[in-house]
């Protein structure tokens, strides 16, 4: 069984810890932003806003999009969707990968903004470009699913594999159910093997349950194939994020 579930908040946070600070003009700008958000991660919301809202007064798209994850969640302001949704969508406007994710997720949920999956498709697709790989599993979902777009297994597994290289556990897994049903991608259980053994290693147990039952269908010599793709998936990624 495929999970495609997503934390819209949870995800947030995530971004929060590691924003880029694309976009940043000058070594005064990266010094205020880098206390904000320390601060932001520190739990001190209100140093965090203090020290946020004169960049993205300025103009900055990554304190923008700080500021936009401060008024969905609530954190040192009160929360205000529709305001978190508007500094969103300036900060992607302006190329900063993350407001463009996260005004992906706004569309798709209907978060302070009216549903529509082609605008999230739009936003996910740009922040995927980026090499977002939330947005890169979030757009094969889209994809696979035909929601906001045509369904196309190959597209959605291409996106998959993309994000799954760089670690998401979640895109491993749907990534491996492909390649299990032949959708899109040929069908090997091998390869399905080994990338559901990839996300049972992070920890994804309907990846581990998947796995043990390809284990079984598998000859021994399959089975030592699929184990040793396994270990250079695994290597390959460790290093990759390294």
């Amino acid at each position: 069984m495929r999970s495609t579930i997503r934390g819209v908040l949870s995800v947030a946070v995530v971004l929060a810890l590691s924003c880029s600070l694309a976009g940043l003009v000058s070594a005064a700008d990266t010094k205020l932003y880098d206390k904000g958000l320390a601060a932001y991660n520190a739990g001190d919301y209100k140093a965090a806003y203090t020290f946020t809202l004169p960049l993205a007064s300025q103009g900055n798209p990554a304190a923008k999009n700080l500021l936009g994850m401060m008024y969905e969640l609530g954190k040192g302001v009160p929360r205000d969707l529709a305001r978190s949704v508007s500094y969103y969508r300036e900060g992607a406007k302006q190329g900063d990968p993350h407001a463009q994710y996260n005004l992906a997720v706004s569309f798709d949920s209907g978060t302070g903004v009216p549903q529509n999956y082609r605008e999230a498709v739009r936003w996910f697709r740009r922040a995927a470009e980026q090499g977002i790989s939330a947005a890169q599993y979030d757009l094969g979902v889209m994809i696979e699913r035909g929601r906001g777009t045509d369904k196309n297994f190959q597209k959605a597994a291409d996106w998959y594999q993309k994000a799954a290289k760089q670690g998401h556990v979640q895109a491993q897994n749907n990534l491996a159910w492909l390649y299990e049903k032949g959708k899109g991608i040929e069908r090997s259980l091998v390869t399905a093997y080994a990338w559901f053994d990839v996300a049972a290693a992070q920890g994804f147990e309907s990846a581990q349950q998947k796995r043990d039952v390809i284990r079984a269908e598998l000859t021994a010599v399959d089975l030592r194939k699929a184990q040793v793709e396994s270990a250079q998936l695994k290597k390959t990624i460790l290093q990759s994020s390294n």
